[in-house]
């Protein structure tokens, strides 16, 4: 096996050289990661100290309302993560080379487990590096109540039926998944008699696995039984004697993996790469956890074998997910990685190019299919991604859009050079990310900070300005008033979607059946198909089979709503390059001109300066958690078809999973069928398209409630009257003036 060949390999890796330099850090990003390292540690102690210097005011027993309000953004920003993890998901299908390519970004050749023949890695890991000198991974396991809503789904797979297939993939699944946990003959017993039964293995209480070592090989060899796929029988190791071990039959209870690693030359700490499945997983909470994987990425690498990047459907899905996860989640960046180049021969390529020189080697014959699949597949890709996205946002005009790789030549370079191998790019990259994340992220800390210090100043000039408050009024109807004003104009950028979806809907009525009928082709041959779709509908329309892969009939069914609307979705909350039908330039704007409103009040009420920046300062933060929210919102917003399709044949599917005996599969075709027809005429794509547009009303309402709340909230502070002597109130000028000093910095 290639994972035990490599102890020999790991062997020579021992003594550590000092990496090459275009490897490792350059020497510039080195000392602007250990700025920011340095300004983070720092800020994180002056706002500690500064803490320590108020708290006592938080225990008083009639506490002012400035005082409450302090508190409440001192908590809120102490709670918060100094710096948030960069997530950057690996995306492939089986065998595409995601673990062999993550070992070599990690310099780390067998860390996990690799093999030439199928898929290795059987679970979602997460690996990230940190300033510990252990090798440290924690294996997390469904809960008992996750794992026994797996068996009743597993047990379904085994129902007598002389249709049956003896060799269907998801049945051969269910059964090693029992035996694995209960033992042999455990899919001869009943749900009920499985509540009941101890299992075979240990299962710690905890339901957490916890694995430390000083060596990086001994945690690999430790971790390999539980993130290795053992199915079939597939041992870890040579002779397979490490397969009989307890940890190896753990596997259909691991939820995720999460893996440590000590500092590295190579990969930035704060980065945590996500080996993500290739199209989901079977079991309902693995695939809950598949879809909010990707949209937490920050960036996601689709990855494809040299040998399977042409013709393939399964990158071609996970490339929609990744534009998904550009619409409605975090992610900002799309890589496509070719795997595996060093499998281009010679010969292929004189056969593909009879007008390619004679003497070309084997080298040149690389370096040009590189060159050519960059074109066509970049040229492939922003094809498709145009199709979604504004054509002039960021990933879209990406310059390195696609990377062509050989882990093998890294490792051994015996045609292409290091630099040619193009791993040294990929870590370009992840720390070019990652320096402007950082950056990004410590810039957002220290302006909330200043915001605390500019509040303490606030309630200083208070104390030494007694008397009368400075009539609010003015700015209290200003602001309301330019709230409903950005609500009009929010809705009405939303109301652009109305004739869409119609226009969206209508397709959708006119496909529907085009749509099902393709559905249930995908395996009317198949004599197991029947049980797929008793999965299917176990599981209210959505479900990922071994064999026939993602089904997800309530997608297929709002498709047409989808291709009509995207283009407009994604323009409406695009972040980039904003048009006037962006709800982001409706916020800048709201924005600019509250500010502008609170200049000129200072001015025409000779206001302190330190209470208009103040004023100036939380307006910035109050628009960013708006933006936030808006964030969230906007996936609720997106799926909301999809999942009022769900809700409208929810009925249909639950009777069709108690289907069984004989004509199972004509029996759920002929129910679902109907069904649809039927609701298709009562209107439920009109409902999907009602549910989107409430979706819409929903968000300007919290827009508009959040902003009132936030503005008149923080109006109300800076002019309340304070009775709390100056002396209880700490100076904190020194402080403020320090992290200024290092905003200017950055």
């Amino acid at each position: 096996m290639a994972t035990r060949r490599g102890a020999e390999n790991d062997a020579a890796e021992v003594p550590q050289r000092r990496p090459r330099l275009p490897d490792a850090f350059q020497q510039e990003e080195r000392e602007t990661l250990r700025k920011y390292e340095k300004m983070e540690e720092r800020v994180r102690k002056i706002l500690t100290a500064s803490c320590e210097k108020i708290s006592h005011l938080f225990h008083l027993k009639d506490m002012p309302e400035h005082l409450a309000y302090l508190r409440d953004r001192i908590t809120t920003l102490s709670s918060k993560l100094n710096f948030e993890p960069i997530y950057i998901g690996l995306f492939g299908s089986s065998g595409a080379g995601k673990s062999t390519l993550l070992n070599t970004i990690l310099h780390k050749r067998f860390f996990l487990p690799v093999s030439g023949t199928r898929a290795c890695t059987s679970c979602q890991v997460q690996i990230s590096t940190c300033g510990s000198r252990e090798y440290r991974a924690k294996i997390f396991l469904l809960s008992n109540e996750e794992w026994m809503d797996e068996v009743r789904s597993l047990l379904a797979f085994l129902e007598t039926d002389k249709e049956a297939d003896e060799n269907d993939s998801d049945k051969d699944h269910a059964v090693q998944a029992l035996q694995a946990v209960y033992g042999e003959g455990a899919e001869n017993r009943t749900y009920d008699e499985l509540v009941k039964a101890k299992p075979a293995i240990t299962i710690p209480h905890s339901r957490v696995i916890d694995l430390k070592t000083a060596e990086a090989e001994v945690l690999s060899r430790e971790l390999d039984p539980y993130i290795r796929n053992l199915e079939g029988n597939e041992g870890p190791g040579e002779g397979g004697a490490a397969l009989h071990k307890e940890q190896t039959r753990l596997w259909p209870l691991i939820k995720y993996v999460q893996v440590t690693l000590p500092a590295s030359d190579f990969v930035p700490e704060g980065v945590i790469f996500v080996d993500i499945p290739g199209t989901g997983d079977s079991n309902k909470k693995r695939d809950e956890m598949w879809k909010e994987s990707i949209l937490q990425c920050t960036s996601i690498w689709v990855i494809a074998d040299v040998e399977r990047v042409d013709g393939a459907k399964a990158h071609e899905k996970m490339l929609e997910e990744a534009i998904t996860a550009c619409m409605i989640g975090k992610c900002s960046d799309i890589t496509f990685v070719v795997t595996k180049m060093d499998k281009i021969s010679r010969e292929e390529y004189m056969c593909d190019h009879p007008s390619a020189p004679k003497d070309l080697s084997t080298h040149d014959a690389i370096l040009e299919t590189k060159k050519d699949l960059k074109t066509k597949k970049a040229r492939a890709i922003r094809l498709r991604m145009q199709r979604r996205l504004p054509s002039d946002t960021e990933v879209v005009q990406k310059a390195d859009l696609v990377f062509t790789v050989s882990a093998k030549e890294y490792w051994n370079p015996t045609v292409l050079t290091i630099e040619e191998t193009e791993i040294s790019m990929l870590r370009d990259q992840i720390r070019k990310l990652c320096l402007n994340v950082r950056r990004n992220q410590l810039q957002e800390r220290m302006r909330e900070i200043l915001v605390i210090f500019s509040l303490v100043d606030v309630f200083h000039t208070v104390q030494l300005n007694p008397g009368p408050a400075l009539h609010q009024d003015r700015l209290n109807t200003f602001v309301s008033t330019k709230i409903q004003e950005l609500k009009k104009t929010a809705q009405s950028i939303f109301d652009q979607m109305d004739s869409l979806l119609t226009n969206g809907v209508k397709s959708a009525q006119n496909s529907h059946k085009k749509k099902i009928e393709n559905i249930f082709a995908i395996g009317e041959k198949s004599k197991g198909f029947h049980m797929t779709l008793k999965a299917v509908c176990r599981r209210n329309g959505v479900y990922v089979s071994r064999v026939f892969h993602r089904i997800n009939i309530n997608r297929s069914l709002a498709e047409p709503i989808y291709a009509a609307i995207e283009m407009m979705f994604a323009n409406i909350f695009r972040k980039q390059r904003l048009t006037r039908i962006s709800l982001q330039a409706a916020i800048n704007e709201f924005s600019t001109v509250v500010k502008g409103e609170f200049m000129a009040f200072a001015r025409d009420r000779n206001m302190n300066e330190s209470k208009l920046q103040f004023l100036l300062q939380e307006t910035d933060i109050i628009m960013r958690a708006l933006e936030r929210e808006i964030l969230l919102k906007k996936k609720a917003i997106y799926e909301s078809l999809e999942l009022s399709i769900q809700s409208t044949l929810t009925p249909y599917y639950q009777e069709a999973k108690k289907i069984s005996g004989k004509d199972t599969y004509k029996q759920i075709k002929s129910i679902l069928t109907q069904s649809i027809e039927v609701e298709v005429r009562q209107a439920m794509f009109e409902k999907a398209k009602e549910r989107m547009m409430s979706q819409f009303r929903e968000l300007t309402e919290q827009m508009s409630t959040k902003l009132s709340k936030d503005f008149l909230g923080m109006l109300s502070v800076i002019f309340s009257q304070c009775d709390t002597p100056v002396s209880v109130l700490p100076d904190l000028q020194e402080e403020c003036q320090e992290i200024l000093d290092m905003l200017k910095n950055l």
